[in-house]
């Protein structure tokens, strides 16, 4: 069956260039800036803090971090299009993703935070057939444990953004305590 072509709102999907692929193929991760207009951001960040501080001020169907204005994120085009290309199952279709949306949680750090903690390697709790890992099956790639982080701030190194250790979730072993280094 085909992946769909747009997504609920009838946005076209965004599919991965060759370039993407191999990147994201390569470090288990990929940064593409420029998806959200600075409208979307301020409205995005501000719905944020208010979720944090006021929530009790938003309506209930709205306080959670899919909620109000960033609902959009859950099936951005980008977001269809990767997990067509590195998630979605045979049983996609116009209708229906072939993944699954588990969860979300709202994260806000500050400058200056130390909770870096990278993690991965599947040292000894991998077997065989484990679909949360990440392989190649029949020329397809599959990441079938993939999270999509959204940042709404400014990225600088140092200045509390996600950080990410290429290809953690890929290596046999467990991480070892080098990487505790944020410049490892």
């Amino acid at each position: 069956m085909a992946s769909p072509v747009t997504n609920a709102d009838r946005e076209s999907v965004v599919e991965f260039t060759e370039d993407q692929k191999y990147v994201f193929d390569t470090k288990g991760w990929i940064a593409i800036p420029g998806m959200l207009s600075d409208d979307d951001i301020s409205e995005m960040r501000d719905f944020c803090y208010r979720l944090q501080r006021e929530k009790g001020a938003i309506p209930e169907y709205h306080r959670s971090s899919i909620g109000g204005p960033l609902e959009k994120l859950t099936d951005h085009p980008l977001v269809v299009g990767f997990m067509n290309e590195f998630v979605a199952s045979g049983y996609a279709s116009e209708d229906c993703y072939g993944f699954r949306f588990e969860g979300s949680f709202l994260t806000i750090r500050s400058e200056g935070h130390d909770n870096f903690s990278p993690h991965g390697g599947r040292g000894m709790l991998n077997f065989p057939g484990n679909s949360h890992t990440y392989h190649l099956r029949y020329d397809k790639v599959h990441s079938g444990l993939t999270r999509v982080v959204w940042e709404l701030n400014p990225v600088k190194k140092g200045c509390g953004g996600t950080m990410f250790l290429s290809g953690s979730h890929k290596a046999a072993f467990p991480t070892p305590v080098s990487t505790k280094d944020h410049d490892c």
